[in-house]
C-alpha cells in the first residue's frame, strides 16, 4: 500500500514547482507546444467537424466570465471554448505527438488552462507554468495506462487530458491540495474515449469534450465537490479498469517526477497528417528527386511491426478512402499522395486526391513490412521499385520533428507562417509569434487570445 495516494503524490510534485519555480527549459517546451497547436489548428476552421461543433455552443450568461474560439473570435463560456478549441487542434492531426504513449498530450490541457486564464484574466506566466505542470501530471499518468491503455481501444489523451486540464486549471486558479486532489479525482474518475472513433469526427470531439471535462473538475472541486482519494490505484479505479499494466510501474513513475520532464519528448509534425505516416512520407520525398521520371512499380516500406498491425486493421476497416478524415488516417494513400503529387499538404487529403485514380492505384502497389528491429515508428526504411527493374532506397531513423531530429523554434515559427499564410492578414503572423515567445511577460493572456482571429 502507497504511503500516499498517487493522486496526492502528483500534487506534491505540482507544489513543489510551482514553489521553487518551473525550470526555464520546460517552460520553453510548453511555448514551442502552444505555438505547434496553433499551426495545427488555423487551417481547421474550414473543416465540417467545426462548424458543427461551433453551431453547437451557446453565449455566456451574464454573470459567466467568458471565453473565445480560437481563429473564429466566439465568445461563449470557458467549458464551450474548451470544447471547440479542443476539436480545432486535433481533427487536421497537425498537432504533437508523444511516442512512448501514442498519444497527443497538449491538445485536452491548453484549451482548458487557456479558457480558465482567459476567464480570470490570469497572466501569461501563470499559463505556461500551469501548462507544463498539468502536462506533466498528464504524462506520468498515460506512462502508468500506455501502452495496454490503448490495445484495449482507450484514445491515450482522451483517458489521460481531462487528468492534465483539471490539474492545470487548478494549479492556474492556485487551489488547495485538497482540492487539486479532488480535481483530478474527478476527472479520473469521468475519463473516455473509443479508438474505434479513428477516421469519424467523433475522435476530434473526444478531444474538446475531455478539456472540456477537465475544466468542469476542476469548476466542481474549486467549489467543494470531493472525489475517492485512491481514484487511480483503488481497487475499481482508473488503473486497474483502464489498462494491464504491473503497479510496479506505478512508484517508477511517480519516483521520476522532476527528474525526468516529459514534455521534453514530445514529436511535433511537419505535415498535417498522424504521427506513424512521417517517416513514409519523409522517405518518399526523399527519393523522388532521384526517380528520374522513371515508373513506379512498388513502394515497400520497413517499419515497426506495430505500424503494419495499425495500418491493416485501417486498411480492412475503412477500404479506400471516403473523406478526409479516412484519408488521413490511411499510411499508404498518404505516400503514394506524396510521390504522385511531390508534396505533402492538406490539399492531399482532400476529395480531388483521395478519388484520383493514379494515386489510388499506387496506394494498392505500396507494401509494408514487419521491421523487428524497429522498436517505435519514429524510423522506417523505403525500396523503390520501378518497371524497368531498378530500385533506389532511403532509411531514416528519427523524421524531422521527433526528439531525435528536433525542430529548431525557427523551423517552428516557420511552419506556423506557412500553415497561417492563407488565412491572416499581413503581419499577423509575426504579431502571434512575438506574443507566444514573449508570452511569459503578458499581464493577461487575452493579449495572446485576441490575435488568434482568422479574415472573414
Amino acid at each position: 500500500m502507497l504511503e500516499q495516494s498517487v493522486s496526492e503524490r502528483l500534487i506534491e510534485f505540482a507544489f513543489e514547482w510551482k514553489e521553487r519555480g518551473v525550470p526555464v527549459d520546460v517552460t520553453h517546451e510548453a511555448k514551442r507546444l502552444l505555438l505547434n497547436q496553433l499551426k495545427a489548428s488555423v487551417g481547421a476552421v474550414e473543416t465540417d467537424t467545426v462548424h458543427l461543433l461551433h453551431e453547437s455552443i451557446a453565449p455566456p450568461r451574464s454573470d459567466q466570465n467568458p471565453a473565445h474560439v480560437i481563429w473564429l473570435g466566439t465568445e461563449t463560456t470557458q467549458e464551450d471554448a474548451a470544447l471547440v478549441n479542443g476539436a480545432l487542434y486535433e481533427v487536421l492531426d497537425f498537432h504533437d505527438t508523444y511516442i512512448p504513449c501514442y498519444m497527443h498530450a497538449t491538445s485536452a490541457v491548453l484549451p482548458a488552462v487557456i479558457a480558465a486564464a482567459e476567464g480570470r484574466g490570469q497572466s501569461g506566466k501563470d499559463v505556461i507554468d500551469a501548462l507544463a505542470l498539468g502536462m506533466e501530471i498528464e504524462l506520468a499518468i498515460a506512462t502508468m495506462l500506455m501502452p495496454t491503455a490503448y490495445f484495449r481501444g482507450y484514445v491515450p489523451a482522451g483517458l489521460t487530458g481531462g487528468v492534465g486540464a483539471a490539474a492545470a486549471c487548478g494549479i492556474l486558479a492556485g487551489l488547495n491540495k485538497q482540492k487539486l486532489r479532488d480535481a483530478i479525482g474527478i476527472a479520473m474518475c469521468t475519463a473516455f474515449g473509443l479508438y474505434v472513433s479513428v477516421g469519424s469526427m467523433t475522435l476530434s470531439y473526444i478531444t474538446g469534450a475531455t478539456a472540456r471535462s477537465g475544466l468542469t473538475a476542476f469548476n466542481l472541486a474549486e467549489k467543494g465537490f470531493d472525489a475517492p482519494q485512491t481514484a487511480f490505484e483503488g481497487d475499481k479505479g482508473m488503473f486497474v479498469t483502464h489498462s494491464d499494466e504491473d503497479a510496479k510501474k506505478i512508484d517508477e513513475v511517480l519516483g521520476s517526477l522532476g527528474s525526468t520532464w516529459r514534455i521534453h519528448g514530445q514529436t511535433y509534425k511537419v505535415i498535417p497528417t498522424e504521427t506513424i505516416t512521417h517517416g513514409p512520407v519523409e522517405l518518399v520525398l526523399d527519393v523522388l528527386p532521384r526517380a528520374n521520371g522513371r515508373a513506379v512499380e512498388s513502394l515497400e516500406f520497413a517499419v515497426c511491426p506495430i505500424v503494419k498491425e495499425i495500418c491493416d486493421e485501417r486498411m480492412e476497416r475503412f477500404g479506400d478512402p471516403s473523406s478526409e478524415l479516412t484519408a488521413r488516417f490511411d499510411l499508404c494513400f498518404c505516400a503514394a499522395a506524396a510521390w504522385h503529387r511531390g508534396r505533402f499538404t492538406l490539399d492531399e487529403m482532400r476529395e480531388a486526391a483521395y478519388t484520383n485514380k493514379d494515386i489510388l492505384d499506387l496506394r494498392a502497389r505500396t507494401h509494408l513490412v514487419e521491421d523487428e528491429k524497429r522498436e517505435t515508428f519514429e524510423g522506417c526504411s523505403l525500396l523503390v521499385t520501378f518497371t524497368d527493374g531498378t530500385t533506389e532506397t532511403a532509411n531514416v531513423d528519427a523524421f524531422l520533428g521527433s526528439p531525435g531530429s528536433r525542430m529548431t523554434d525557427e523551423q517552428l515559427s516557420d511552419l506556423f507562417r506557412a500553415s497561417s499564410q492563407k488565412y491572416l492578414q499581413d503581419g499577423q503572423a509575426e504579431k502571434i509569434l512575438d506574443a507566444v515567445w514573449n508570452l511569459d511577460k503578458a499581464e493577461n493572456v487575452s493579449e495572446l487570445v485576441s490575435l488568434l482571429t482568422v479574415e472573414g
